[in-house]
């Protein structure tokens, strides 16, 4: 194998043979996203903004920009639209065109081979010839909303309680949920204990099972049903179930309220000897509440009021009142600090009416 060597005094090889191709390899860097994105829109005021259509949809159309992401833009403030791939466009009759965009201007479009101007008014879809059909992808969406899906959470608490008690102490709670978007099966087990001096003073076990399910708009039917025992109310077995209609009555994008109302009956098998069992019809309402106050920070609430039919002064008042606050960005860690507690009218002589409890559970979310 041999090696040449450029005489002395030689030029070698030219410098510039080097530079030529570094600075088109640069340009071909700096303006490759500038063809890959060659879409562009004209607002009526003038302004233009430049990427990759995504479609129009409900009169709104999409593009997708390299500085702020995916932009909406009503189709009453479009001037022109530009675009040198093919389309596909969706009259409000359900007419469908392709082609290439060959003219726009005067809030209307014209494509290639097409004499006919499509005004954007009257346009239902439009989107990319390579991309899939909105009619298809909305399908698509409304069947992963119709599948049943499980969902869990276990919790753990540092509790404290006030009213029969004044203490701290631990508790777990698991959650399981399966529904669709039309009907859901809730499930949830707590238990509670707070020892004092090694003397058990809290000591608490609820059981549950709830279900919904949607058959007209905003309105649902329910039936549910509590089992709880608490040693130191002296409640060897606290049961409530009831059935009935869920109004859901606010749906907004950052909270939702629900209220219901139906039959229920109580029953109480209490652990002293001078009061009695109690076995009554009742009525059941209550209501549903979550908020987003913030992108970090969220409020749920569910409130019941439970009443003997017979004696509405002899009732059961429920209420669970949380903060919860995500604890990764795709929250399946939380911390859920709250009220949680029981109003009854008619407690075992020698205890409070009220046994309000407030925690600091730490929850893990998973499918």
């Amino acid at each position: 194998m041999s090696t040449c060597w450029a005489e002395e005094g030689s030029p070698g090889p030219r410098a510039e043979n080097f530079i030529h191709p570094m600075r088109n390899l640069f340009f071909i860097f700096i303006f490759t996203p500038f063809f890959a994105w060659a879409d562009s829109v004209k607002i009526l005021d003038g302004s233009v903004i430049k990427g990759k259509i995504i479609g129009m949809v409900d009169g709104n159309l999409t593009i997708q920009t390299s500085f702020t992401g995916k932009i909406k833009v009503p189709y009453t403030k479009i001037a022109t639209i530009k675009s040198d791939k093919e389309i596909s466009l969706r009259l409000l009759d359900n007419r469908t065109f392709d082609g290439i965009i060959e003219q726009s201007d005067d809030n209307s479009l014209t494509i290639r081979n097409s004499e006919q101007p499509f005004s954007l008014s009257e346009i239902k879809h439009l989107w990319d010839a390579e991309s899939t059909d909105p009619l298809i992808l909305e399908a698509q969406k409304n069947a992963m909303a119709m599948q049943m899906k499980w969902k869990h959470a276990i919790g753990f608490d540092l509790t404290g309680a006030s009213g029969n008690s004044e203490s701290f102490g631990l508790g777990i709670r698991l959650d399981s949920s399966l529904g669709n978007r039309m009907r859901e099966y809730d499930f949830y087990l707590s238990y509670l204990n707070s020892t004092k001096e090694d003397v058990a003073i809290v000591e608490e076990t609820t059981l549950g099972v709830n279900y919904d399910s949607r058959f007209f708009e905003k309105l649902s039917w329910y039936a549910k049903a509590d089992l709880e025992n608490d040693r130191l109310e002296e409640v060897d077995l606290r049961a409530t179930s009831a059935i009935g209609l869920k109004y859901s009555w606010i749906e907004a994008k950052n909270y939702k309220t629900s209220v219901r109302g139906g039959a229920a009956f109580r029953f109480e098998e209490l652990g002293s000897d001078s009061v009695k069992n109690l076995s009554e019809p009742a009525l059941d309402f209550g209501l549903e509440h979550s908020q987003n106050l913030k992108d970090f920070l969220s409020l749920e609430s569910d409130l019941s009021y439970i009443p003997n039919i017979n004696d509405f002064s002899d009732f059961l008042f429920r209420k669970d009142t949380a903060l919860i606050l995500p604890l990764d960005k795709k929250q399946d860690w939380k911390i859920r600090s709250g009220l949680a507690g029981t109003y009854n009218s008619t407690p075992v002589p020698g205890k409070e009416e009220m046994d309000l409890k407030y925690y600091l559970r730490v929850v893990y979310d998973f499918n």
